[in-house]
C-alpha cells in the first residue's frame, strides 16, 4: 500500500461525516437518474455511519436491488437485497452468512462507496481492496461513486489494480466522469 494513499486516507478521514440532508440530496438525484436507465439489477451497499445512505434507493426505482456481504475472508459476495441480515463487526448490516448469492450477470449498475473521489473517476477506498476486486468481476457495468462535492479532490492516488468509476453521484446529480 502506498504512503501517498495512506496520507490521502488520513486527510479524507478528517472530513465531516455525511449529514442526513446531504445524503438525501445525493439519493434524490440518483433516483432521478436511475429512472432514466433501462431496468436492471442495481448493486447497492448497506451504509456505515457517516456514509451516504445508498440503501434508501430501494423501493424508489424500477430496478431490482442487490447488496454486498463482507466475509471474514475472501471477496465481497453479492446477494438479493431483501433477505436475512446480521451486523458486521464494523457496525453495518449485511446479508446473513450462508445466504443465497446472486447471479452477477443480473447486475447492470454498481453503487460504490469511498472516502474520496476525483473527477476522472479515481476512487480512494478504505484500503482493503474489496470493491476493486468486486468491480473486476463486473466489467462493462456502470460504476457509480456516491459522494459529495466537498469530498471530490483534485487527484486520488491510484495504483495499477485500482478501478475508476464511470459516473459520480453527488448532491448536484449524476454525471459521467471526465
Amino acid at each position: 500500500m502506498s504512503v501517498e494513499k495512506e496520507r490521502a486516507r488520513a486527510r479524507a478521514r478528517t472530513c465531516s461525516p455525511v449529514s442526513r440532508s446531504e445524503s438525501r440530496a445525493v439519493i434524490d438525484g440518483l433516483v432521478q437518474w436511475l429512472d432514466t436507465q433501462p431496468a436492471c439489477g442495481v448493486l447497492t451497499f448497506l451504509s456505515m455511519r457517516g456514509e451516504i445512505g445508498a440503501e434508501s434507493i430501494v423501493g424508489r426505482t424500477h430496478h431490482r436491488p442487490f447488496t454486498t456481504r463482507t466475509p471474514a475472508q475472501g471477496p465481497l459476495t453479492v446477494h438479493p437485497f431483501h433477505g436475512p441480515r446480521e451486523r458486521h463487526r464494523y457496525g453495518f448490516e449485511q446479508p446473513l452468512e450462508g445466504s443465497k448469492e446472486a447471479d452477477l450477470s443480473n447486475i447492470g449498475i454498481v453503487l460504490v462507496p469511498g472516502l474520496a473521489f476525483d473527477r476522472t473517476g479515481g476512487r480512494l477506498g478504505r484500503g482493503k481492496g474489496y470493491y476493486d476486486r468486486l468491480l473486476a468481476r463486473l466489467p462493462g457495468r456502470l460504476w457509480v461513486a456516491l459522494t459529495l462535492e466537498r469530498l471530490i479532490v483534485p487527484r486520488v492516488p491510484t495504483e495499477a489494480h485500482d478501478i475508476s468509476m464511470t459516473h459520480l453521484a453527488t448532491e448536484n446529480g449524476v454525471k459521467p466522469v471526465s
